[in-house]
């Protein structure tokens, strides 16, 4: 993290060397001067890497920002929104929020007649409460139901082909 005492201590040992050459010159001063240069550059140097880092981090929190403003959450999935504003997914919302982007897939052996979809994320996901107490729950995936207006006809059909 970025020090701001590293920059006071840069300038105070700047003011200890205009000191220093208000007195007398000789070789012990030389040497004194010589000393503060060597730490003043040491110190900035510091201040660089330090500048560098938070430029890196600003860069990957920006990043993630435009990336969480690519993505909405209605009918519980969550959907990428295109350049042209149109919505591509749907995606899975614990997945998204670990920043990968993981199509939902339809239920196997699940009723699929009726206006929705039943779907589910392939990757799977345990309750983090279920592993912290040492069961295992039946049930260790979310499925979701969405509308089959929501998604273009036959697009669970295409993406598994």
């Amino acid at each position: 993290m970025f020090d701001p005492l590293i920059i006071s201590s840069a300038l105070s040992s700047t003011k200890t060397i205009y000191d220093l050459l208000k007195g007398a010159s000789d070789t012990h001063l030389a040497m004194k001067v010589s000393s503060e240069v060597a730490n003043i550059q040491g110190k900035l140097i510091d201040v660089q890497q330090q500048a560098l880092t938070i430029q890196q981090e600003n860069q990957e929190l920006r990043n993630q920002l435009a990336k969480f403003k690519t993505f909405k959450h209605h009918h519980s999935v969550m959907w990428r929104i295109n350049e042209d504003g149109t919505e591509d997914g749907p995606f899975c919302p614990p997945c998204n929020a670990e920043g990968r982007d993981t199509r939902l897939g339809l239920v196997q052996h699940a009723d699929q007649t009726r206006d929705y979809w039943l779907l589910y994320c392939p990757k799977g996901h345990i309750d983090p409460r279920a592993k912290q107490q040492g069961w295992t729950p039946l049930k260790q995936e979310p499925t979701y139901r969405l509308p089959k207006t929501l998604v273009p006809e036959n697009y669970f059909f295409i993406l598994q082909g």
